[in-house]
C-alpha cells in the first residue's frame, strides 16, 4: 500500500497538529513571530541543534532588532557575534541577505518562491520554511528532521543520501501537506522528528500518527532511514603558532574567500601528518620568516571536526626577536594584547586554544 486516502491524509493532518499544539516548545522565535525571527532561527539552526542555537538567537534579536539593523552591521561584528556557532559562510551570507532585502525588497522578505531562492544563502528547503511558517504560503518543508518522518511513515527503505529518495520524499511530503494551515503542519512535522521520531530510539508510543506509521507496522523503525556510511574526511594537520613580542600576540585575518573566510586565528602552517609528530624548535625558522629567543611552550593536541575534514593541530608559544613576521596566506595581521584577542570572531577550532592560554595566564 503506498498511497494514503484522502480521509487517512486528514485524520494524519489533525493528529499531528492536535499534538503540536499541546506538545510544542516554547521557542523565541514562536513568541510573537514575525517572519525576521523566522528567518534566524532557520538560518542559524541549519547544522545546528536548537540548544546550540538559543544563545546564539538572543545574541542578534538584541544586537540586530530587524533587517535593517543587520544590513547596516559590519560583517565582522556580525562574525564576532556568530563565532563559535560554525558554518561561518552562514553568517556572511546572511549579511548579504540582510543587503539584498534591504535594497531590493523594500526591508521585507519576498512573498514570492523564486524571489526567496535570489536571496543569498536561501535554499529550496529554508525558501519553503520561511515562506510557510511566516506566510502560510503552501510549500512542503523537507528538513532532517522532515525527512526521516516521512521515510518511516511511508517505509521507505532506500538511501536517504540518493537524489532519488529525497525527490520521493519530497512528493510524499507534498501529499501530506495541510493546504489550509501548511505553516502549522510544516512546524508540527519538524517537532515530531525533533521530540518524538527521533534517529536512535524513536518515542513511538507517544507518537501522535503511529497507527499510520509503516515503519512500525513492519517493525522496521530501526532500520528506517537507511543512510549509506559518509565519506572518509580528509586529514588535515596544523601547527599554530601563538607568536610572542612585546607582550603581545600575532593575530591573522584569514582571507575572504574559501574555508573559514574572514575570521581570524593565530597563524597556522599545514603538515602531513609526518612532519607533524616530528616538529621540533629547529624548524621553526623555516615557518613565517621566526626567529624565536627560546625555549617554546607546547599545548596538548586537539581534534576538530569540519564536513569533509578531520583537523589534528597543537599551539607552540614562542617569543619573537622583532615584529617582522611573513604571513603571505593571510588578509592582514595585528599585535594585541591577550584580552584584545576576546574582541575578534575566533573561529571554535582556535578557541580552544585561546582557553588553553587563558589558562596559562590565569594559572
Amino acid at each position: 500500500m503506498n498511497k494514503f486516502s484522502p480521509g487517512q491524509i486528514s485524520e494524519f493532518q489533525t493528529r499531528l497538529v492536535d499534538w503540536f499544539q499541546k506538545n510544542k516548545r516554547k521557542l523565541p522565535w514562536r513568541e510573537k513571530p514575525n517572519w525576521y525571527k523566522t528567518y534566524l532561527s532557520e538560518i542559524m539552526l541549519q547544522q545546528t541543534t536548537v540548544e546550540q542555537g538559543l544563545p546564539y538567537f538572543k545574541k542578534f534579536i538584541d544586537n540586530f532588532p530587524t533587517i535593517i539593523d543587520l544590513a547596516n552591521s559590519e560583517e565582522q561584528r556580525i562574525l564576532y557575534l556568530w563565532s563559535g556557532l560554525g558554518y561561518y559562510a552562514r553568517a556572511r551570507n546572511m549579511h548579504k541577505a540582510a543587503k539584498k532585502i534591504r535594497d531590493e525588497f523594500a526591508a521585507e522578505f519576498p512573498r514570492d518562491y523564486k524571489d526567496a531562492l535570489s536571496i543569498p544563502g536561501i535554499g529550496p528547503y529554508t525558501a519553503a520554511a520561511i515562506l510557510s511558517i511566516a506566510f502560510n504560503k503552501t510549500h512542503a518543508v523537507v528538513d532532517g528532521n522532515v525527512s526521516r518522518v516521512i521515510s518511516r511513515i511511508f517505509a521507505i527503505s532506500k538511501d536517504i543520501r540518493l537524489s532519488s529518495t529525497q525527490k520521493q520524499i519530497t512528493e510524499k511530503a507534498k501529499l501530506l501537506l495541510d493546504p489550509e494551515n501548511p505553516g502549522l503542519f510544516n512546524e508540527a512535522m519538524m517537532e515530531l522528528g525533533a521530540l518524538i521520531c527521533t534517529p536512535l530510539k524513536p518515542d513511538c508510543n507517544n507518537c501522535p500518527v503511529n497507527l499510520q506509521c509503516r515503519a512500525q507496522a513492519k517493525n522496521l523503525v530501526n532500520e528506517i532511514p537507511y543512510k549509506s556510511p559518509a565519506k572518509a574526511k580528509k586529514k588535515k594537520f596544523n601547527l599554530v603558532f601563538i607568536l610572542r613580542f612585546n607582550n603581545k600576540i600575532c593575530l591573522a585575518k584569514r582571507p575572504d574567500t574559501g574555508l573559514l573566510a574572514g575570521m581570524w586565528e593565530f597563524p597556522v602552517k599545514e603538515l602531513n601528518a609526518k612532519q607533524f609528530e616530528s616538529f621540533g624548535e629547529n624548524n621553526l625558522d623555516q615557518n613565517f620568516g621566526i626567529i624565536n629567543t627560546g625555549p617554546t611552550v607546547q599545548s596538548p593536541k586537539y581534534r576538530h571536526q569540519y564536513s569533509h575534514i578531520d583537523l589534528t593541530y597543537q599551539a607552540v608559544i614562542t617569543d619573537l626577536r622583532d615584529s617582522v613576521v611573513q604571513l603571505s596566506d593571510y588578509y592582514e595581521y595585528k599585535w594585541l594584547n591577550f584580552a584584545e584577542l576576546f574582541d575578534y570572531p575566533i573561529h571554535n577550532a582556535h578557541k580552544k586554544i585561546l582557553e588553553w592560554l587563558k589558562s596559562l595566564v590565569s594559572g
